[in-house]
């Protein structure tokens, strides 16, 4: 036998559950605003000592290239220094699901990296911190691309011999100076029509004679 219950009753019980749904979803937007995503956050990026380059952005189509020189697997992990927009982070973790650190000196570029993760969603990969890249141990590491100018290039030598057999280097324009590649691209972007140099070296590094 079906009870019907009375029609006061069930009004009753509907506005309670609309009041309750426009409650929390207030709370739910209070929160977002109060507490925003911790990409986005700030208040660990500070004034360090003065950026050792300018950032000038890798091509998109250049950035792809490096990836695939560097074979890159899922189970990677990128070391990005010197990440800039964190654009080459952002395509590895969305390419072929890698985890990856940018590390940048420059308050700016950490920012606009910790932006451009959020934006494409992959901060559960990619985690973007200020630092020294001259001061990291870089161990952790498998694939390591650098867009540097060749005299910083040869002052972190001593941290890249310092990675796990078989992990990969990728320069682009500025090689290494004194080690032997695995291999040397010429490619023109379709993005800048400029000629780019992409060199590959896989760990431990070779000198030359």
């Amino acid at each position: 036998m079906r009870i019907q219950r009375p029609r006061k009753n069930i009004e009753r019980e509907f506005s309670m559950r609309l009041k309750m749904r426009i409650f929390f979803s207030l709370l739910l937007l209070l929160a977002a605003v109060i507490y925003p995503c911790a990409p986005l956050r700030s208040d660990d990026i500070k004034q360090m000592r003065t950026p050792d380059v300018v950032y000038v952005g890798t091509p998109y189509d250049i950035v792809s290239k490096m990836l695939k020189m560097a074979r890159i697997k899922k189970s990677d992990m990128v070391y990005d220094l010197g990440c800039g927009d964190g654009r080459i982070l952002v395509l590895a973790a969305q390419k072929y699901g890698s985890r990856g650190v940018g590390y940048d000196i420059d308050p700016e570029r950490v920012k606009a990296s910790r932006e451009n993760v959020a934006k494409n969603g992959v901060d559960k990969l990619v985690k973007i911190v200020q630092a020294d890249i001259f001061t990291l141990d870089l161990r952790k590491a498998n694939v390591i691309p650098l867009y540097l100018l060749p005299e910083m290039n040869r002052k972190l030598l001593p941290q890249l011999d310092k990675l796990k057999p078989g992990s990969r280097v990728v320069c682009h324009n500025y090689d290494l100076d004194g080690i032997v590649a695995d291999e040397v691209v010429e490619m023109v972007s379709n993005e800048d029509n400029s000629n780019h140099t992409l060199t590959l070296y896989t760990t431990p590094l070779k000198r030359k004679n």
